[in-house]
């Protein structure tokens, strides 16, 4: 075998090396509960993924009863985090809801963030505030009452954003629930799978030099 096989070789097997390597760290992700106390979420060192997302450094000041849900929405793809109270009922006064939101897929950014309040009471008014920064786009502060919706556009995308909930509940008020949307730009980039076969190419190759010669 000669130097230009050899090095054919070497760069066939790294490709495949580092296919397999990034097929087995998205195998081992822990998937992010479809509705789970926050107790589970509060446990130190807890990190999750859904779709593109990985979720970590929880923190709650409320009760820890009260439930996490994690979904993606079908139509536009967006990967929404929700915290509900699900039968169980959130402390009054102030209550508060901390994590990081890191984009796994190399390429992707979180283009638009999203709040939505939902409280089943129409008086009092339970004010929620969110507070995140952006690694790109900076700091925000979003604030929504009763039932409604605010958006944020973030520009530049951000691959990480820190996010603090912070909402008062009055006595007789009842906030049912709070989510955050994550819309993003996803960038086209190599699957695994097509490293994989990108990697055996240049494996087959080497050996096609090697017949040839």
């Amino acid at each position: 075998m000669n130097g230009m096989d050899k090095k054919a070789l070497k760069i066939g097997l790294g490709g495949i090396a580092a296919a397999l390597l990034m097929a087995a760290g998205q195998a081992s992700a822990a998937t992010c509960p479809a509705d789970d106390p926050l107790s589970i979420l509060a446990a130190p060192g807890f990190t999750c993924q859904i779709g593109d997302k990985i979720f970590s450094d929880f923190t709650f000041s409320t009760n820890l009863a009260t439930h996490a849900l994690f979904s993606i929405n079908p139509i536009s793809g967006d990967v929404v985090v929700t915290f509900s109270r699900d039968g169980q009922n959130y402390n009054t006064g102030v209550n508060s809801w901390g994590y990081t939101v890191t984009v796994a897929a190399a390429g992707n950014t979180i283009v638009e963030h999203t709040l939505g309040v939902d409280v089943s009471t129409g008086t009092p008014a339970v004010l929620t505030t969110d507070t995140f920064t952006g690694n790109n786009s900076g700091s925000h502060t979003l604030n929504a009452t009763n039932g409604a919706t605010v958006v944020q556009m973030v520009s530049p995308g951000d691959t990480s954003e820190v996010v603090m909930l912070t909402s008062n509940q009055p006595a007789r008020a009842q906030l049912n629930s709070i989510s955050n949307d994550f819309a993003q730009v996803m960038e086209s980039v190599p699957e695994p799978a097509s490293l994989s076969l990108f990697g055996l190419g240049l494996f087959g190759l080497g050996f096609a030099r090697r017949r040839s010669t």
